[in-house]
């Protein structure tokens, strides 16, 4: 492997690890908005169903601020 090959690992080694770290603090909200379509696919609750705007909610500021909290905890703040 040349030098220039040598230079390119770190750089694919910091961009995987960026995507790796954005898929994992994405997680959790991203399973929140497929909670709600499975609950509306399958059928699971109706227009009908008591209170489904607040339950919708509560999933939505869930799954957000879990995925804020990860967020935090993989890229912690640098002092400078």
């Amino acid at each position: 492997m040349n030098q220039h090959g040598r230079e390119m690992m770190p750089d694919l080694k910091n961009r995987v690890l960026f995507y790796l770290k954005a898929f994992l603090a994405l997680a959790p909200l991203i399973g929140a908005m497929y909670a709600l379509y499975y609950f509306g696919k399958y059928e699971l609750w109706i227009p009908e169903t008591p209170h489904r705007d607040k339950i919708t909610l509560a999933i939505l500021v869930l799954g957000v601020s879990i995925s804020f909290w990860l967020y935090s905890l993989i890229n912690p703040k640098k002092n400078a």
